[in-house]
C-alpha cells in the first residue's frame, strides 16, 4: 500500500511576509534610472485600473528582465525578503511537517524571485506566476488557478492535503480543501493570529 505524503501550502504576500512582495520588488527596480519612467507609467495605469493585476504583473516582468545582471539582482531581493519572513509561520509550519510531509509556497508572485526564496527557505517548493516556456504565455497564480495548479501537480489522489495558510479571501476556494486552514485576518500584527475558516468538514 502506497502512504500518501501530507502537503501544506502557504501563501507569501502578507502571510510569510508582512507586506507585498511584488510591491517592493516595483520599488526595488526603480531605483535604476532606465527603469524608473516605464516602471513609473505602468504603475500609473494600474492605479488607475487601466490594466489589469495579471497584465502589469507581467509588463513589469518583461521590463525588470532586460536589466543587466538580472538573476545576480533577483538573488539580492530574494534575501532581502527572507530576512523579513515570520518566523512564527516558519515555525508552526515545521511542526506540522514530517519527513512524509511537502512545503508549497504558493503565490500570485512571479518566479523570477520566489524561486530563490524558496532556495533559502530549505526543502520548501513553489507553485507562483510564471511565463511557459514553449507559448511564452503568462499564467497569474491567483484565486480559482491556486486551486487548479494544486490539483493539477499534487492531485487528491496522491497528496493529503494537510495545512493551508493565507490571508486572502480570493484563496477560500483553496483553503476548504485542507484539513487545517487557517486565514491571518489581520495584516498588521507581532505575534500570528490563526483564525480557522470553514474547512471541509
Amino acid at each position: 500500500m502506497v502512504v500518501k505524503k501530507k502537503i501544506n501550502v502557504i501563501d507569501l504576500d502578507n502571510t510569510l511576509l508582512p507586506y507585498n512582495s511584488f510591491t517592493r520588488f516595483v520599488l526595488y527596480f526603480m531605483i535604476h534610472w532606465k527603469l524608473f519612467f516605464p516602471i513609473l507609467f505602468l504603475s500609473f495605469l494600474r492605479i488607475l485600473w487601466i490594466l489589469r493585476r495579471d497584465s502589469y504583473q507581467k509588463r513589469i516582468l518583461l521590463l525588470t528582465r532586460k536589466t543587466q545582471n538580472y538573476e545576480t539582482r533577483l538573488q539580492e531581493f530574494s534575501l532581502m525578503l527572507y530576512k523579513d519572513i515570520k518566523t512564527t509561520i516558519l515555525r508552526f509550519i515545521k511542526e506540522n511537517t514530517d519527513d512524509k510531509t511537502i512545503n508549497v509556497l504558493c503565490t500570485a508572485s512571479p518566479e523570477d524571485y520566489v524561486r530563490y526564496l524558496c532556495k533559502k527557505i530549505k526543502g520548501w517548493s513553489c507553485l507562483c506566476s510564471t511565463f511557459d516556456d514553449q507559448s511564452g504565455a503568462f499564467y497569474h497564480m491567483y484565486g480559482p488557478n491556486k486551486v487548479t495548479a494544486l490539483t493539477q501537480y499534487y492531485p487528491s489522489n496522491s497528496y493529503i492535503y494537510h495545512v493551508a495558510i493565507s490571508d486572502s479571501e480570493t484563496d477560500l476556494e483553496l483553503l476548504r480543501l485542507f484539513d487545517m486552514a487557517f486565514r491571518i485576518k489581520k495584516k498588521k500584527f507581532k505575534r500570528l493570529d490563526l483564525n480557522s475558516t470553514t474547512g471541509k468538514h
